[in-house]
């Protein structure tokens, strides 16, 4: 799986809130809502992840991968996972991989 870009941003119940709504930027993309099992840094740019990876409501994991910058950092990911919170990744799938959309924290 390969990510390609990266929101953030914590969506309310109201609809409204963070750093955009993935809904209105990708209303037709699937997505998958979990909690982060995994935040790899990558080895040449800390602040940029290369690894991520859920698991969601189902118990399904889901894996994806980066190269540089989707605009958010591993500080703020590994926030998510320490605290718990879920994450929404809307998502394009490729042949032999899913390319990340956009990510948007619960």
């Amino acid at each position: 799986m390969l990510a390609c870009a990266l929101g953030c941003g914590g969506e309310q119940a109201s609809g409204g809130g963070g750093h955009g709504d993935g809904d209105s930027l990708f209303p037709r993309l699937p997505r998958v809502t979990g909690h982060i099992d995994l935040v790899g840094a990558d080895p040449e740019n800390p602040r940029h992840f290369r690894a991520l990876h859920l698991t969601d409501g189902d118990g399904r994991e889901w894996r994806f991968r980066s190269e540089g910058w989707v605009g958010v950092s591993v500080g703020h990911l590994k926030d998510h996972q320490i605290q718990g919170t879920t994450v929404t990744v809307w998502y394009e799938e490729q042949p032999g991989e899913i390319q990340l959309a956009r990510f948007v924290g619960d």
